[in-house]
């Protein structure tokens, strides 16, 4: 009995284990989209990405909201790449081809981050937990 125990034990934290890894390795366009807010003094980005490769992002400042529309490209395993009319926030640079990048990583393995010019240490978009329930 006890030796049955270990292993029901062992298998559930083995299944446990990879069905965490099967989250924090998946960087496809159905995980990723979400929306995702930055909030940074007196300025709040909030950035919607669609699993079409689609996004809309609002800039709201104090001098007024701003609104664009485009599209966005994964490369690699975490990258991504955003079409103009991007609208850039505080402490972004463009990338050496004056396009607008980023970075996903995943607190936990799990909750999706998004840090735009991360060479640089670039602004960071965290994703809304209600972004998580709506799938």
């Amino acid at each position: 009995m006890r030796k049955a125990r270990w292993i029901v034990g062992i298998l559930v934290i083995l299944l446990a284990f990879l069905l965490w890894w099967s989250i924090a390795s998946n960087y496809d366009y159905g995980s990723l989209a979400g929306t995702y807010v930055l909030r940074n003094g007196k300025i709040t980005c909030a950035l919607h990405l669609r699993t079409d490769q689609t996004y809309t992002e609002q800039l709201t400042t104090k001098t007024g909201i701003q609104k664009a529309n485009g599209n966005w490209r994964r490369f690699g395993e975490a990258g991504v790449e955003f079409s103009s009319p991007f609208l850039k926030v505080p402490g972004q640079q463009s990338g050496p081809s004056g396009k607008n990048y980023g970075h996903f990583d995943k607190t936990l393995g799990v909750f999706p981050n998004l840090t735009l010019d991360p060479e640089t240490g670039g602004p960071r978009f965290h994703r809304t937990i209600s972004s998580f329930l709506e799938r």
